[in-house]
């Protein structure tokens, strides 16, 4: 959301859009994930968010929509993380997609990412020695 307020600040709502919202705004919904194998020791997650931007008019919704998405791409589709005071934490989220479309009133700027996340493996306990025993064959 910081990043995005950076790039076009604006009115900015989380929980839910309310009746009479004042434009321009945008409207950050909770993110949904669906997941896929990845390697023997990880599983991704993939992320979708599907921001809405409200402006004035279609036009200009749409304008301000590219611009965000242009100023993302821009950027090699990173987005800096931050603290909730706006402080850096010094890690980041690269974007695998980022599009615009063109809503009922507003216009959407949908993203994309994939995260890895390691499987819980068994612990054993550890080797202390190892001992080799051979016998070569005549």
């Amino acid at each position: 959301m910081g990043y995005f307020y950076d790039l076009f600040p604006c009115v900015i709502y989380e929980e839910e859009v309310p009746e009479g919202f004042k434009v321009p705004s945008m409207y950050f919904p909770p993110a949904f994930s669906f997941d896929g194998n990845d390697t023997n020791q990880t599983f991704m997650k993939t992320f979708n968010l599907s921001v809405k931007l409200f402006h004035k008019g279609s036009h200009a919704a749409l304008d301000a929509a590219e611009t965000i998405a242009d100023a993302v791409r821009a950027k090699r589709m990173i987005i800096p993380m931050i603290n909730q005071d706006g402080t850096p934490t010094g890690d980041y989220i690269r974007l695998t997609r980022i599009d615009t479309r063109k809503g009922d009133g507003f216009v959407s700027i949908i993203i994309t990412w994939s995260s890895r996340y390691f499987y819980d493996r068994e612990t054993w306990p550890s080797i202390n020695g190892v001992t080799i025993e051979n016998q070569l064959k005549e």
